[in-house]
């Protein structure tokens, strides 16, 4: 029988030992680390994975894209699009640093908590607000993008208002009617922000408390969800533990960077099993989203 065979394209030094043990145990028979990769280095590897087995063998062949510089991931992902022809190709799926599957899962999470609190009737035609901590990071950006696409009202919070501002451009110019704010408040001031949020995400830096003890007070006493994606200590908002999964802090919902992992490890297994199904999947933020939402339909949901 013909192997799965995957080849991880790294942006770093050391391809990931992460997202190899991942594809591992998500049926990659064969692993082809390629470390440092640039998109100039592509079109040859690609080639290498597009001309070596038959038309009706392609499927066993499929693309990783990974590293911690996504936004070179990024470029990469593109470039193996733009090498591809016709039905001469291979599936593909872009995770850089886990950016698309760490952001699916954190809003199915907060969503499912959103949910239990509102009735799934009462949800479904409610707009909820969202703030997101770190917004004009990887993660941050892709909530946000996801948060849109879903009708919320979304505001970026970011130490820099023109950062912020550029992200928000950027996103409102790829999705028709997108509302997304800005924001570099103060701590002081994200306890008069905060309260009337629906979903506050927390997608900062590792490590950074971004919400302290006083302004959790203060957030609490308002219904909503709570979703920390920081899981090295200490919290990046506070109480909030890493293995909390819809733990009720009085009137929100709160979910820890665990909680999210366990259905980010689970989606990122589907989409490698996805990639072996067929010779002509693209697998970005949207389409990851997308295999998650036909996941949950089927009854084998991410969270």
């Amino acid at each position: 029988m013909i192997k799965n065979l995957l080849l991880q394209f790294d942006t770093d030094a050391w391809a990931s030992s992460f997202d190899a043990v991942v594809a591992a145990d998500a049926g990659a028979d064969w692993l082809l680390p390629y470390a440092n990769m640039r998109p100039e280095q592509v079109m040859g590897v690609v080639h290498g994975a597009m001309f070596t087995r038959s038309p009706s063998k392609l499927k066993h062949t499929a693309i990783f894209v990974g590293g911690s510089d996504v936004a070179l991931a990024e470029q990469n992902y593109q470039q193996i699009l733009a090498t591809f022809f016709g039905p001469v190709r291979v599936s593909v799926a872009m995770d850089a640093n886990g950016c698309n599957t760490t952001s699916v899962a954190a809003v199915e999470c907060a969503m499912a908590g959103y949910r239990q609190l509102l009735g799934a009737s009462n949800a479904a035609t409610a707009e909820p607000s969202a703030w997101i901590l770190g917004g004009t990071g990887p993660v941050g950006q892709r909530i946000a993008t996801l948060l849109v696409d879903r009708g919320c009202r979304v505001t970026l919070h970011s130490r820099s208002l023109e950062k912020a501002r550029i992200v928000a451009e950027r996103i409102q110019g790829e999705v028709a009617g997108a509302e997304i704010l800005t924001s570099a408040a103060t701590q002081a001031e994200l306890g008069h922000e905060l309260p009337q949020q629906t979903l506050i995400f927390n997608a900062g830096a590792a490590g950074i408390q971004n919400l302290d003890e006083g302004t959790v007070d203060a957030i609490s006493k308002s219904s909503g969800v709570l979703v920390d994606l920081n899981a090295v200590p200490p919290a990046g908002i506070a109480r909030v533990g890493v293995q909390d999964s819809g733990r009720r802090e009085e009137e929100r919902l709160v979910y820890g960077a665990l909680a999210v992992g366990a259905g980010k490890m689970t989606l990122h297994r589907a989409v490698i099993r996805a990639c072996f199904e067929r010779n002509d999947r693209n697998f970005n933020l949207r389409e990851i989203a997308a295999l998650s939402a036909e996941l949950a339909a089927s009854g084998n949901p991410t969270n």
